[in-house]
């Protein structure tokens, strides 16, 4: 008998000891680790996270490499990164994402969002390489480029594989190549003159892998680079695309056709490209608050303002129970109910954040967008809603003046005036724009502020990034009918039109 009671006290113990371990693995420390250009947000070991944020930091180094003129750069706007475990952990922050992404990319009014799964490592490199090509662009580069060679450029870029010795660039994508091989492939023309969401959804993954071997044969030979960038500056300028791309490369399409598919020998390069000291990456382990909360304050700010999703909502309450003195805990509960919950009880819990932490930068800015949500929720408090979130957006402003997000806000609560934009208005906007200029939302606001200026020429340039923008669904659709003279009202129709609308086709992702 004491034998067995002994045998039951060690399995009681063993059980125990079984669930206190199931539950750590399940309850991981998170991470923070910045650069001065990113930050990363992993589950798991510290070492895992900080390895990552060099990695992206050298891919960037490889890119700057390639583009001297911006090795002297530091973009204002960082981007913030979240290491998840798979398509479970891509859904916590949007919801609906489709079987067998690997990551996404996300610029919005509040920040500039990427993640990536840490199941099949080569993939989710692979696009979040891809899509960080297209951040680098339009934060770099924010010109009309063709939509081929926005893809192009990204799908090039996106194969780097960073070793010891360097940074290999000029790789290939297997699932490109098999397409090459197998598919029907697509008229020049065509290729030159359309965007992804022009194209048949049969025929997306001969446009990828056309523009990527497109840009792989320009990019391998010197005196064909002169030529790409002759070609790119002619379409830019209005050239017809086809008839540029052949004046300066002397190819007709279909000799380009016959050289490209003689193209077998891919040229590889192997770039110095130095990323950070790994010592010198800031790292952090995240408090509880903060690591229970982190995943669901990036989906609320990715989150369609008054679009109820009742279970997270009611989720994110009952969690945040737990979390009364967690600032972040308290701050995300607020702002899920700004969104989609009860905007009295958002406003209740940041006047005590804002009472405990009036020179926080995030509390203020929360306790400004919170009224502005409030605002899009309530059109007929709309006016004084917005005006009673200046002050406070103003002073987070004050606080840090590289920071766009309070800028960009202000300059929106300022427009349910009668005289915006006025001059100031418009310096704010632009100032936005400048700041972050991969956030379409914020291109747009500038452009239209130029266009009530009269300033119709300024104001195409600003635009164009956009309306050639192979991505800018709504952004795009608003930006090409304010072009074409269309009023603000009916700009903002065609953008919800083309916002609501089934996709064409689904984004054709990378293999692994």
């Amino acid at each position: 008998m004491a034998l067995l009671v002994r045998l039951r006290a060690l399995v009681g113990a063993l059980v125990a000891f079984g669930l206190m371990f199931a539950a750590g693995q399940a309850h991981a420390d998170w991470h923070r680790a910045e650069t001065d250009r990113f930050v990363v947000y992993g589950e798991g070991r510290e070492s895992q996270v900080r390895d990552f944020a060099v990695k992206l930091q050298t891919f960037d180094a490889m890119l700057r490499a390639f583009h001297p003129s911006t090795k002297a750069l530091t973009p204002a706007t960082k981007v913030h990164v979240y290491l998840v475990d798979g398509i479970r952990g891509l859904r916590r922050i949007r919801p609906g994402l489709s079987t067998g992404v690997a990551g996404f990319y996300a610029a919005s009014n509040e920040g500039v969002v990427a993640a990536a799964t840490t199941e099949g490592a080569l993939q989710a490199d692979d696009v979040l390489f891809h899509e960080y090509a297209h951040h680098f662009m339009l934060e770099n580069f924010p010109v009309a480029y063709p939509a081929w060679f926005v893809e192009g450029f990204a799908e090039y870029f996106m194969t780097a594989e960073i070793t010891d010795a360097g940074v290999k660039v000029g790789n290939y994508n297997q699932h490109r190549v098999d397409v090459l091989f197998l598919s029907p492939w697509l008229r020049w023309e065509d290729l030159f003159a359309k965007t992804t969401g022009e194209t048949r959804k049969q025929s997306l993954n001969a446009y990828y892998s056309q523009a990527w071997l497109l840009a792989h044969y320009m990019y391998s030979d010197p005196k064909r680079t002169a030529q790409l960038d002759k070609a790119i500056t002619a379409i830019g300028a209005g050239a017809p695309p086809a008839k540029a791309f052949q004046e300066a490369t002397g190819l007709s399409p279909d000799e380009l056709t016959r050289e490209l598919r003689r193209y077998r020998r891919l040229p590889m390069y192997l770039v110095k490209a130095a990323g950070p000291d790994p010592s010198t990456v800031k790292v952090r382990r995240l408090g509880d608050g903060e690591a229970e909360f982190v995943l669901d304050h990036a989906r609320l700010i990715l989150s369609a303002t008054g679009k109820v999703d009742r279970e997270f909502l009611d989720g994110v309450r009952r969690r945040a129970q737990r979390y009364p003195d967690d600032p972040f805990a308290q701050r995300t509960l607020a702002r899920a109910e700004f969104v989609m919950g009860d905007v009295a009880a958002g406003e209740a819990i940041m006047k005590k954040q804002l009472a405990a932490h009036p020179n926080d930068l995030e509390t203020l800015l929360l306790a400004g967008t919170g009224q502005m949500l409030a605002g899009l929720r309530e059109p007929a408090a709309r006016q004084a809603r917005f005006r009673a979130a200046r002050p406070t957006l103003a002073k987070a402003y004050a606080l840090d003046k590289t920071d766009f997000r309070p800028l960009y806000a202000y300059a929106v609560a300022r427009s349910v005036e009668p005289e915006f934009p006025t001059d100031n208005d418009l310096k704010v906007l632009l100032e936005a724009r400048a700041l972050a200029p991969s956030v379409q939302e914020n291109v747009v606001r500038a452009g239209l502020a130029l266009l009530k200026k009269g300033r119709v020429d300024d104001a195409r340039r600003v635009l164009a990034p956009v309306v050639n923008n192979p991505h800018g669904g709504a952004y795009a659709a608003q930006a090409r009918a304010l072009l074409a003279g269309k009023s603000e009202s009916e700009a903002e129709a065609e953008g919800r039109a083309e916002a609501e609308a089934p996709p064409p086709a689904e984004p054709a992702t990378p293999a692994g």
